[in-house]
């Protein structure tokens, strides 16, 4: 379904005005690339030391103070958000069709989902919580499975150029 869903959209965005912007700027998809890593290393770099921490390591660490990194982890997501949907628009052939592009847009689902979960759940307890103590298995929960979910986005936004093409026919 999703891939029909990305497919369904290829033809609006391989001919917008921004798909030929992107495709005829030699210099842009190197800038695009080299703000879609920062955002990478901010998003991925706040979350490990949110999530492990969230999940009882590092203790000398107050479980609040690490929080402050959100607002730098939301500013990464959001860099590859929007250099995310312009590497779309630059290839949206390739991009609908490759089953790893597919399964990382899942996997941010998810991972949104779990985000969510800790706002509903863990963030409103995590006033009571000692620096010192262990964390709730529901926050070891939370956290193992961000960790998990974006390292696995992670590996498969490396492999996308590589693996993950198909065609429609069944070849």
């Amino acid at each position: 379904m999703q891939s029909f869903l990305l497919e369904s959209i290829v033809p609006y965005v391989a001919d917008s005005a921004l798909n030929q912007w992107i495709v005829s700027a030699y210099w842009l998809w190197p800038i695009l690339e080299i703000f879609h890593f920062f955002g990478l290393s901010l998003l991925i770099g706040g979350l490990l030391l949110i999530d492990l921490r969230l999940a009882g390591h590092f203790r000398i660490l107050n479980p609040a103070a690490t929080h402050k990194l959100i607002p730098m982890v939301l500013l990464g997501f959001v860099l590859n958000l929007i250099t995310g949907i312009l590497f779309f628009y630059g290839d949206p052939v390739t991009y609908a069709s490759n089953a790893v592009f597919q399964l990382k847009m899942v996997l941010i689902v998810l991972a949104g989902l779990n985000a969510l979960f800790y706002y509903w759940k863990v963030h409103p307890v995590m006033e009571n919580w000692n620096a010192d103590s262990d964390s709730p298995p529901v926050a070891k929960a939370v956290a193992y499975a961000s960790l998990a979910i974006w390292t696995i986005v992670l590996l498969c936004g490396r492999l996308i150029p590589f693996i993950g093409q198909y065609s429609g026919s069944g070849n």
